[in-house]
């Protein structure tokens, strides 16, 4: 929920007011409205299909062209020019360095430079890990005592249901500590999910769709997790990270996250038939679990990644830049 990070930290220093336009489950639109921002549902794809954002820029240009923020991940660059002309857009982008045409572009993937992207004129790139959008309740998560609990967490959608697959392979381990299981909002399969964490880890806390990971945590000393962002709220929060790529495009990123000292890759990608080998999963888990020494190694340089929350950053940097 970068947008919403960067929407709370604007407004804590006065910015635009933001408003939603998305598509996303019940619970993520109740969490932004909770919040306090207004929430439009979209049937169109942002950076697919951007005619009715250029309308709405073009009707609210009274104070000069409208920011429009757009979390680039599923975004054609190609595509934006004519809601670039209409706007000041401020691109949210993540490796291979897409050339979106936008007055702003924010990479905080902590390996990332303003370098990495092509120069152009008028154009700002906020690059690297000081432009973080993680909750500043992470980073007092780390300073919480008494964290004796597993946190496994595999995104909103877990597409292969690896939260089974780690009930299946690995509660001979787990069940020796307190567990809390996140279902997310669009899991595919929710009922085999809770099926498989009530057989091989009953004693498991079965957590459905919350609107944030802070208060898990708070409780919380490894997280078995996808490898996505969420990593990265995870380091912050000073937690042992193993991460699953639940998809191929986690793959690299999993990998830069290791070379950086942080986060142990614990499985890729589910293979299409058949089960992941089982032995080296269970070997990285045991000794995250057994290892303190190499397991707090872990932890000290995933926080020196994301040593404060970066939306002040941010905030301020866009501006300077564009007001």
């Amino acid at each position: 929920m970068r947008c919403l990070a960067l929407a709370e930290a604007l407004r804590a220093v006065g910015g635009p007011v933001a408003q939603f336009r998305m598509q996303a489950p019940d619970a993520i639109v109740q969490r932004v409205r909770d919040a306090g921002f207004s929430v439009q549902g979209s049937t169109r794809q942002a950076g697919q299909d951007s005619d009715d954002l250029v309308l709405w820029c073009q009707q609210n240009r009274a104070g000069g062209p409208p920011w429009v923020v757009l979390d680039g991940k599923y975004v054609d660059p190609a595509l934006l020019s004519p809601l670039a002309e209409a706007s000041r857009l401020i691109c949210y982008d993540d490796a291979p360095y897409r050339d979106f045409p936008a007055a702003v572009i924010i990479n905080a993937q902590p390996w990332t430079s303003a370098t990495d992207y092509p120069l152009r004129a008028g154009r700002l790139v906020l690059a690297g890990g000081q432009y973080n959008s993680i909750h500043p309740g992470y980073f007092a998560a780390a300073d919480r005592p008494d964290r004796p609990a597993i946190l496994i967490t595999l995104g909103g959608e877990d597409p292969a249901n690896d939260t089974a697959w780690i009930a299946r392979t690995l509660a001979d381990e787990l069940s020796r500590f307190p567990v809390l299981a996140v279902i997310g909002p669009a899991h595919p399969d929710r009922t085999a999910a809770c099926a498989a964490l009530t057989r091989f880890l009953p004693r498991s806390e079965i957590i459905h769709a919350p609107p944030s990971l802070i208060p898990m945590a708070e409780r919380s000393f490894l997280a078995l997790s996808a490898g996505g962002t969420s990593c990265y709220e995870l380091q912050a929060a000073g937690i042992a990270v193993a991460a699953i790529a639940v998809e191929e495009h986690q793959v690299p990123f999993v990998a830069a996250l290791e070379r950086l000292g942080g986060v142990v890759p614990l499985a890729g990608p589910a293979p299409a038939t058949g089960d992941r080998p089982a032995a080296g999963p269970r070997a990285i888990l045991h000794r995250l679990l057994h290892d303190r020494e190499w397991r707090d190694e872990r932890i000290a340089r995933g926080r020196a990644l994301f040593p404060a929350p970066g939306g002040q950053n941010l905030a301020q940097s866009l501006m300077e830049h564009l007001c």
